[in-house]
């Protein structure tokens, strides 16, 4: 073990790390809150009030004549865009739990481990959901096309790939601090 961690580790250290912990914890579980509003109404404003050809550019429809975007269709568009999104707030919120129960000092409990397990249930969720979400998008987009045939565009890109990593990251570290948990038990039987 190198020498700065160990001394990080030391047991002195120790009242310290915690108060660092709990501080750290308390502004993520604010900002889990700010962020979840500003996604939201980044949604929001994003279908209101972008112009159509940047909709449509980003759906990866190009070089194609189309309508205008209409009101029904920014609508339909922004409710099928809310349901990854409603799954990612979800999951911040029970992350945010999380964040508290680490502020309060709280650490290796079951309900922290249902809460990581759930951030990590919709992240994968809402990852899986975002080409297929992408696909319906221009679909839908399509429709406002001068063209006979109508489109369909699957993105599936690094990030993607990196937020399904992320996503089996925080599960595995759910699975690892329920086993801790457990030892914890065993171990308190003994005493």
């Amino acid at each position: 073990m190198s020498a700065s961690l160990s001394s990080e580790l030391s047991r002195s250290a120790r009242p310290a790390r915690l108060e660092r912990i709990r501080a750290v914890s308390r502004v993520l579980a604010y900002a889990c809150i700010g962020i979840s509003l500003l996604l939201a109404v980044g949604l929001l404003a994003y279908w209101v009030a972008s112009p159509d050809q940047a909709i449509l550019r980003d759906a990866g429809l190009t070089g194609i004549a189309f309508h205008p975007v209409g009101w029904l269709v920014r609508l339909m568009g922004l409710a099928v865009s809310a349901l990854p999104l409603a799954g990612l707030i979800w999951g911040l919120s029970r992350v945010r739990g999380c964040f508290n129960a680490f502020a309060q000092g709280r650490f290796f409990t079951a309900d922290n481990v249902a809460r990581l397990r759930d951030l990590a249930i919709a992240m994968l969720v809402s990852t899986l959901l975002k080409p297929l979400i992408g696909a319906l998008l221009s679909i839908l987009l399509s429709w406002q096309t001068y063209a006979q045939g109508k489109s369909i565009v699957v993105a599936f890109g690094s990030d993607t790939l990196l937020a399904l990593l992320f996503a089996g990251l925080v599960a595995v570290t759910a699975w690892v601090m329920a086993e801790a948990n457990a030892i914890a038990d065993e171990h308190a039987q003994f005493v």
